[in-house]
């Protein structure tokens, strides 16, 4: 087969993993968690009791799945047996199956693609306020650049442009998702570039299609607001996605086919290369995984070949209809490794983005914001922590493959330097504490310091005397309360005045001290107890709070590229 004529992918699976970060739910609500929530409004989603058994009840490739996992990592997959029913689960994990087919016209005028609808699952995350939409699309025997494109713009949530009058840039010209009976259920509105761009406008949040709005119902995107559950978006731009692509012979692909599919890029001649060949120069040694494939002699059957860049994982294989395996692996095992890297990386920019909220709304002069600043950053500082020791793991299977993969998809997804990040942000905010806690206990030993020396010498004064002056022994009850009285007053509006100028006789007290101060400069500073220096510093004024800030772009995450950015 020439690098030129049209290739065609037998079986084509490609699946969304979309991360959503969750506005957190009000005590008024009701609910603890998200899930609850979901529980009882339940919509069109519908509770899965047991994720072992959620694709197949038997649990024949359930068993295969669960046993290639370390025991950590089943617990945080499947839950706990009955012995330890008391422990909250990981993942709750809820399902929907009105939508049969996703009908697709990637350009104006282009015949539509009907996609089979495999899965849709919505994923929570215990203790993380964190969402994954894993939505499963498949077709068999479609063209290669077909495939390419599909990659390419179906898991688009926005247009980032408009290449002509209803047609999105890098986004499908429509999609229509359909029931069992063909019904129309809900379609994209790419095309409707004023509700965009007047949404941004008007609101600065980036928007989504109708038709993900549709799938994500009774959740809300947070910029129409008025739902109970409200989700941002994490990832901007285009939704990670992972991907099963088999042909008759895998080794026809060009290495600008090979990188078309990789990247998930646009399409173009086989014989061409979507990148500077100088950009492409490390691909098979950074992008792919190369155990089990053998580009040079078919008769080794080493057929498949996995490839990571980014946001986008593909898997290239030989397509023969008596082998099932490699298509249950890709939907089950790989499909979990997959949903724990890119969980990892949602959760690590979601705890990332609340450090960063929390800091801005910080007014170091107002009480009431250092007040909420400390109560947000404890509450962030135990998130990380519980996440650090309940989620974060670096080795989830003793199989080579696995291994191999999940370091891969992680180093590509950039979460080993997003925790390396993160922790030193929560080290760096738990340093400002210590500093902040500090301050104030050397602050209020200074001021017991200053109140005791001024006390000692009444105190040495009474108790040389005998605390005998006077005699009232003899008075009336009521003639001793006012004689009490009008002592404790005094010595009480003294003790609060010495409190309030405990800064300036510290500072008087440090100047007798001073042996290079003369007796002039020292008199000046006794003298400034009462008469503050011009130009001292005023009491700022407490500053009103607003609504919880965005970052960016409608509630997107900070400081990051396109395909990194957080909430």
């Amino acid at each position: 087969m020439s690098a030129t004529a049209p290739k065609t992918v037998r079986e084509f699976r490609h699946i969304l993993l979309w991360p959503l970060q969750l506005r957190r739910l009000r005590r008024e609500t009701g609910f603890a968690s998200h899930w609850d929530a979901l529980r009882a409004n339940p919509g069109p989603w519908a509770e899965v009791k047991d994720n072992l058994l959620a694709e197949d009840e038997t649990c024949q490739s359930g068993y295969q799945e669960f046993v290639y996992f370390l025991p950590y990592v089943q617990r945080f997959l499947y839950g706990f047996g009955e012995a330890d029913a008391q422990t909250p689960a990981s993942l709750h994990m809820f399902r929907r199956d009105d939508i049969a087919t996703a009908r697709v016209r990637l350009r104006q005028g282009d015949a539509p693609l009907d996609l089979a609808v495999e899965r849709a699952r919505l994923v929570f995350f215990y203790d993380q306020d964190v969402a994954i939409l894993a939505f499963e699309v498949t077709a068999r025997d479609i063209a290669l650049a077909d495939a390419v494109e599909l990659m390419d713009r179906f898991g688009r949530p926005y247009p980032p442009y408009w290449d002509a009058p209803g047609q999105g840039a890098h986004c499908t010209f429509s999609v229509e998702f359909l029931d069992a009976a063909g019904t129309l259920l809900s379609t994209s509105d790419y095309g409707d570039r004023d509700k965009y761009v007047g949404l941004v406008r008007d609101i600065k949040q980036t928007p989504l299609s109708l038709h993900w709005e549709y799938l994500l119902h009774p959740m809300v995107p947070a910029y129409l607001g008025g739902g109970l559950l409200q989700y941002y978006q994490i990832e901007n731009k285009r939704i990670p996605i992972m991907t099963y692509l088999a042909f008759d012979d895998p080794r026809a692909l060009t290495r600008g086919d090979l990188a078309r599919i990789g990247f998930a890029a646009k399409w173009g001649d086989s014989a061409t290369l979507p990148f500077a060949p100088r950009f492409l120069a490390d691909f098979e040694q950074k992008h792919c995984y190369d155990r089990y494939w053998d580009g040079e002699d078919a008769a080794s059957g080493m057929n498949t070949r996995f490839v990571f860049c980014g946001v986008a994982f593909a898997m290239v294989t030989r397509h023969d209809d008596a082998r099932t395996d490699l298509v249950h692996t890709f939907r089950r095992q790989f499909f979990q490794i997959g949903l724990i890297a890119n969980f990892h990386k949602a959760a690590l920019l979601n705890l990332s983005n609340r450090f960063s909220i929390a800091v801005e709304r910080l007014r170091v002069g107002d009480y009431v914001s250092v007040r909420a600043f400390k109560d947000s950053v404890r509450e962030s500082l135990e998130l990380f922590l519980r996440f650090n020791h309940r989620y974060w793991f670096h080795e989830i299977s003793n199989q080579v493959l696995a291994s191999d993969m999940f370091a891969r998809w992680a180093h590509q997804l950039g979460s080993d330097a997003l925790f390396r990040e993160v922790r030193e942000e929560a080290q760096d905010i738990n340093r400002y504490l210590d500093a902040d806690r500090t301050r104030k206990a050397g602050d209020n030993a200074m001021r017991l310091t200053v109140v005791s020396a001024l006390g000692m010498a009444g105190t040495v004064v009474t108790g040389f005397l005998g605390m005998n002056l006077f005699s009232h022994a003899d008075l009336k009850a009521w003639d001793k309360f006012w004689v009490f009285m009008a002592v404790l007053v005094p010595t009480v509006a003294l003790g609060i005045y010495t409190v309030v100028v405990s800064k300036r006789i510290a500072t008087f007290f440090e100047a007798m001290s001073s042996e290079r101060l003369t007796w002039r400069q020292k008199f000046a500073a006794f003298r400034q107890i009462w008469r503050p220096p011009p130009g001292a510093p005023k009491v700022r004024k407490r500053v009103a709070g607003g609504d919880e800030p965005t970052r960016r772009n409608a509630g997107q995450p900070p400081r990051r590229s396109p395909g990194n950015t957080r909430h």
